[in-house]
This record gives C-alpha cells, sequence and structure tokens, in this order.
C-alpha cells in the first residue's frame, strides 16, 4: 500500500481525526501531468475539476473500498476534514475510500 497513516490513539465513531488544508493545483488537469505524484492527489470539483493536494497527513491516506474513514472536501475554506466512521483501535491503519470510479482502479492496480 505504500505510505499510510496509523492511529496513535484510538477513536470513536465519528470522530473529527484531521483538518487539512489543500493546495490547489489550477493549470494541472491530469493525474499523469504530476508523475509519481498522482497518486496523492483528490478530485477538487467546486473549482471545475481542478485537482489538489492535501498538506498533514490527508494526502497520506490509504485506500480501501471497507474504509474506516471518510473525508469531506469543504470547498469555501479549501480544506479536506477527514472522520472515523466506526471506532478505530490504535495502532490500526486509518483508510478513506478515495471515492475512484473503475478505470481510475486498474491503472491504479497496474502502476501502484
Amino acid at each position: 500500500m505504500g505510505r499510510g497513516v496509523f492511529a496513535s490513539r484510538g477513536f470513536c465513531q465519528a470522530e473529527l481525526i484531521e483538518v487539512c488544508p489543500v493546495i490547489l493545483l489550477p493549470g494541472i488537469k491530469d493525474e499523469d501531468q504530476l508523475g509519481g505524484m498522482r497518486k496523492y492527489v483528490f478530485h477538487w470539483q467546486e473549482a471545475g475539476d481542478v485537482l489538489a493536494i492535501a498538506l498533514g497527513y490527508g494526502s497520506l491516506y490509504n485506500h480501501d473500498p471497507n474504509p474506516n474513514a471518510k473525508f469531506t472536501l469543504r470547498y469555501a475554506r479549501k480544506e479536506i476534514v477527514f472522520r472515523a466512521v466506526r471506532a478505530i483501535a490504535p495502532g490500526e491503519q486509518i483508510l478513506v475510500d478515495y471515492r475512484w470510479d473503475e478505470t481510475d482502479y486498474a491503472v491504479f492496480r497496474k502502476t501502484g
């Protein structure tokens, strides 16, 4: 899975894990332009499907189709908020669903 984020303490369901400011990448429309960084971007659709990099640990959470955390995009504040969707134990990896479509998953499996 590459890099990842592990809980240093337990989290309750719906508890805030992290609020991450983002850096928008308005001149880049295709993840392929980012090379190895393409695994760390979010689609910031409020700005016309611009890509964004989350600061903090935001771009390091790994994907799982059955995640223990979720993220919400706060467009006005240019932030991504991560919350637990169930209890997370200390030492457990924090995983989110990247919201990719099937094409994105196929490309990632070939190159990830």
